[in-house]
């Protein structure tokens, strides 16, 4: 496999499971969260999961922007590596600081696992692999 196609392979992945993520927590927060083990807001609080959802879509739907020329693929994966990484800290302290019950420990894992994706794209992108692609 050439790294070009790995690539495009690993971007369409993470990226496919960022918009059905954003799906689920779009049009079905609630069993979304109760899967989860979380207990669900009022309705006027999953209003702001779903405006979560429509953030964790966007991002997943800038993968798609790797297909296009070389520069787009790496603004695309330094965009989505900040996030993860942000997001990842943001739900470790609070939960750690109590501000949020332990039963998103399960989302944080998940996002400590979004930030190990995060950091494979930082020593990919380090690496130099991007300059490979020629489109």
């Amino acid at each position: 496999m050439t790294k070009t196609t790995f690539l495009k392979y690993w971007s369409l992945a993470v990226g496919t499971m960022d918009v059905l993520i954003g799906l689920l927590l779009i049009f079905f927060p609630a069993l979304l969260l109760r899967m989860l083990k979380i207990e669900p807001p009022s309705a006027d609080g999953l209003v702001f999961v779903s405006w979560i959802g429509v953030f964790v879509i966007s991002v997943g739907l800038g993968y798609g922007l790797t297909f296009g020329r070389r520069g787009h693929g790496e603004a695309a994966w330094i965009f989505s590596s900040v996030v993860c990484l942000l997001t990842a800290v943001f739900l470790t302290t609070r939960i750690l600081g109590e501000s949020m019950p332990g039963n998103w420990t399960l989302v944080a894992v998940a996002c400590a696992l979004v930030a190990l994706v995060a950091l494979v794209q930082i020593a990919l992108l380090r690496a130099g692999w991007w300059r490979d692609v020629h489109r």
